[in-house]
């Protein structure tokens, strides 16, 4: 009669306890990647989200000016005043702007008819738009303007006469 050796299925506690601690030492590293991931892209978010506001607020400005049938413009403080009466404002139709800068924060007021002074606006109503270093405007014709925003240069044409 033959005797046979029954075979012994299954792990020890050392193989066990080793298996364990790889999978520990994967998964904190990939907790660690997975938490620098998520703060660079939040990062990333908040820069595009700036970016966004900077050439959302450029453009208002140079669509304001463009459609402008009366442009005014006030240098005599740090930074510049623009007093607009504009088609392509805030408001569809009609309206009067001014671009001003309070606290280094560029603001605009938007008025939608033509009544009352052009000089005339209300700063507790205003939109804050960016904040801003630098803000000049002049005129280099009658047809351009030249604007210096934060160190930024644009020509912006004017097309309604």
């Amino acid at each position: 009669m033959k005797c046979y050796k029954e075979k012994a299925f299954g792990f020890t506690l050392l193989e066990i306890l080793v298996v364990i601690v790889i999978v520990s030492l994967f998964f904190s590293t990939l907790i660690g990647s997975y938490f620098f991931i998520v703060k660079k892209s939040l990062k990333t978010m908040k820069g595009s989200r700036n970016l966004y506001k900077y050439a959302k607020a450029i453009y208002r400005l140079e669509n304001a000016i463009k459609c402008s049938k009366n442009i005014k413009i006030d240098n005599s403080k740090n930074f510049s005043t623009l007093y607009l009466y504009t088609y392509c404002g805030i408001y569809k139709g009609f309206s009067k702007e001014v671009f001003f800068v309070k606290n280094n924060i560029l603001y605009v007021y938007a008025y939608p008819y033509e009544f009352g002074d052009i000089f005339f606006y209300d700063e507790k109503k205003a939109i804050k738009l960016i904040p801003i270093t630098n803000f000049r405007a002049e005129f280099v014709n009658n047809n351009v303007i030249k604007l210096n925003i934060n160190n930024k240069h644009f020509v912006v044409p004017i097309l309604i006469k």
